[in-house]
């Protein structure tokens, strides 16, 4: 069972990396394509439940710069940077092939330099947040009466959010017609 997610897994990781290169300029550097061949050698034999229609990333990667922000796509890449990494030191830690753990760390290495060039900021603490939130347990009564609680204050804190963008954007929106009045006069 483990085998097979693993084989799924990278098989995702094949499919992310390979429309990365698709997709962008950049392309996959040569070691670290050899790495990845090299491992799903190892792991993806013939497989059918890689093909079924239910990707793991690249149905996020599908939507991201169409429905999300830039800062919001930098926030998911990175978030997604970091699941890859927990799963391949899993893959390692599960590993008793010496060379295998070896090319895992070598693409964890490429993926956490990528993430540290492209992607800095606040994710992980951002991710810990996330994380906090979703292992909130929803049937647990007290948990229940401390969010009915808080909630004035949360729905009052996500106005004044909703109403900063929207001041955002209609300040941006009042300067671009500026700019446009002012190249036609």
């Amino acid at each position: 069972m483990i085998a097979q997610h693993m084989m799924g897994f990278v098989s995702g990781v094949c499919l992310l990396f390979s429309g990365w290169m698709t997709y962008s300029e950049a392309s996959v550097p040569e070691n670290l394509d050899k790495s990845i061949e090299e491992l799903k050698a190892y792991y993806i034999k013939e497989d059918s439940q890689l093909h079924n229609a239910h990707p793991i990333f690249l149905r996020i990667l599908k939507d991201l710069k169409v429905n999300l922000e830039e800062s919001e796509q930098n926030l998911l890449m990175s978030i997604v940077m970091d699941t890859y990494s927990r799963i391949f030191t899993r893959m390692q830690n599960d590993s008793l092939d010496e060379a295998t753990k070896e090319r895992l760390a070598h693409v964890q290495e490429h993926l956490k330099k990528l993430q540290e060039n492209y992607f800095p900021g606040k994710s992980a603490e951002l991710r810990t947040y996330a994380e906090t939130l979703w292992a909130i347990k929803e049937n647990d009564p007290i948990v229940q009466r401390k969010a009915l609680f808080e909630l004035k204050r949360v729905y009052r804190e996500a106005t004044l959010l909703k109403n900063l963008k929207n001041k955002e954007r209609k300040r941006r929106q009042a300067k671009a017609s500026r700019s446009k009045s002012l190249n036609r006069g």
